[in-house]
């Protein structure tokens, strides 16, 4: 059988250049699931967008962004995004480093020689690439910035006080205020805060016109969602409360946007950095932050997602043999997870307004690339529930192991009063303890919790009924030292998951 050089040409060719899938037989299916997740996880309100190529190919508002009004989120309703608002500021840097203007590679203290860390190994070798991929050996420390007013240059004033608990580029520990000092840094170089600098480089040609960089301007500028969670202990929404939140951090965690202009942030990204025909973000600024730097994840919680790379602002990982690269968000009762499949050419971005909503975010952007893919349904809402029950079972073990811990009938050595004072601390400044009838009070930033004596000379506050133990930006185990003199001088206690740290009495 001859076959003609003309049809020959015609197999070659659609061999070589599949058709493009449509998704119509998924799509309608996306909804559906949105739906179902929205119960299951008790999710207020959230937005869904997908992307193809240079297409938003599904996107939708579900649930309230205001419950008590009845106000429905729409594809407009901006949220905060928190720390997805680093890869703003990993791709201004990486673009800083393709115009020459930095080198991602240098020593950060090159730029910025007032900079300086724990130790002289940092100030000497630390570079903007060891910052923006988490891999300076310094652990979050974010009990500095939570609830504290600081500005950015009080939290870099602040930086000398953190100490490495691994060695430099050891391994990866996760760092808000690392990224807080980047952002600085990349401002100083171009010569403009970090909002000019992300709103002239990249929302301006993104059109992204109603992004902004305070939870403040977004309730001016358009359908702002409220924030909520769900209670611990009566099971109700409500709305999230304390705020914790701080303008210190803004390169970390400050943007707030919806799915609408996000949908032109992933698009421009899957296509090599062009918007509507031009080149916004240069094609290697993109790469530069998708190279891996560190090791996310060693462990393999899930069958169908492989271990974790971080590269600059963002995680990449396999799932179920695709490329997928992402990064969550978590501030106040905000939750977002922003992912892109680059070999597939598809993006993915779900934001939410309750405090529930990382799980189901996650299970919504896996569930939503098996349908789309047709890479088999697994059932993620009961896949993640067994993890975190798994988790909480662990937390409540420790949290009975340390309330173990207390001896019995004993008293604290001095009178109540003696506890009484302003006690300080370079980093996370004044604590507060007073005498409220019979029983101390500790007032530190937002918190005004009462203390109850545990035993001998240390005190724990009243636990949060909304939040278990660990709630990471309370202060719960004050630990009372004497002087020399046998006077009450110090508290050594842990700031949220913060390494322990020593309160000083302050001198009347």
């Amino acid at each position: 059988m001859k076959i003609s050089a003309t049809l020959l040409l015609l197999i070659v060719f659609a061999t070589a250049r599949p058709q493009a899938p449509t998704f119509k037989k998924e799509l309608p299916t996306i909804d559906p699931y949105i739906q179902q997740l929205m119960t299951e996880w008790e999710i207020a309100g959230s937005a869904v967008s997908i992307i193809y190529k240079d297409k938003v190919i599904f996107s939708k508002g579900f649930g309230y962004r205001d419950v008590a009004n009845k106000l429905p989120v729409s594809t407009k309703t901006l949220f905060g995004i928190a720390s997805n608002s680093k890869l703003f500021t990993s791709m201004a840097a990486a673009m800083l480093h393709e115009e020459k203007k930095l080198d991602l590679d240098k020593p950060v203290r090159t730029y910025m020689p007032e900079l300086h860390f724990a130790t002289g190994e940092l100030d000497e070798k630390l570079t903007l690439r060891d910052m923006l991929s988490h891999r300076s050996g310094v652990p979050r420390w974010d009990g500095v910035w939570a609830g504290s007013g600081y500005t950015l240059q009080e939290i870099l004033d602040r930086l000398q006080y953190m100490k490495p608990t691994l060695g430099f580029r050891e391994g990866y520990l996760y760092n808000n205020n690392m990224y807080a000092a980047a952002g600085a840094v990349t401002a100083k170089v171009n010569g403009t805060t970090w909002e000019q600098l992300i709103q002239t480089k990249l929302f301006d040609p993104l059109e992204m016109k109603l992004s902004t960089f305070s939870f403040e301007d977004a309730a001016k500028k358009g359908e702002f969602a409220k924030d909520y969670l769900v209670g611990r202990v009566d099971k109700k929404l409500k709305e999230y409360e304390p705020d914790t939140h701080c303008p210190c951090w803004a390169p970390a965690a400050a943007i707030v946007s919806n799915v609408e202009e996000l949908s032109n942030w992933i698009i421009t990204q899957i296509n090599g950095g062009k918007f509507k025909g031009k080149q916004v973000i240069p094609r290697n600024a993109i790469i530069e932050t998708m190279k891996p730097n560190n090791i996310t994840s060693k462990d393999m919680i899930y069958d169908e997602v492989f271990y974790g790379l971080y590269g600059m602002g963002r995680s990449t990982t396999d799932y179920k043999g695709h490329v997928l690269v992402s990064h969550g968000g978590v501030i106040s009762g905000y939750r977002s997870t922003i992912c892109m499949l680059p070999k597939d050419s598809i993006g993915i971005i779900v934001l939410t307004n309750t405090a529930k909503g990382t799980p189901m975010a996650n299970a919504a952007v896996f569930g939503i690339v098996d349908r789309l893919l047709k890479l088999g349904d697994s059932p993620w809402t009961i896949k993640i529930k067994a993890e975190i029950a798994k988790q909480d079972k662990k937390t409540w073990r420790e949290i009975d192991s340390l309330k173990s811990l207390k001896v019995k009938d004993t008293k604290p050595s001095h009178t109540l009063t003696d506890y009484v004072g302003t006690y300080e601390h370079k980093a996370y400044g004044k604590m507060i303890i007073s005498l409220d009838g019979d029983h101390l009070r500790m007032k530190y930033r937002i918190w005004d919790e009462a203390l109850e004596h545990f035993h001998y000379d240390q005190f724990w506050s009243t636990e949060h009924p909304d939040f278990t133990f660990n709630y990471a930006l309370s202060v719960y185990k004050l630990h009372f030292g004497t002087n020399e003199a046998g006077n009450i001088d110090k508290i050594r206690t842990k700031v949220g998951g913060d390494p322990e740290v020593e309160f000083v009495r302050a001198k009347e």
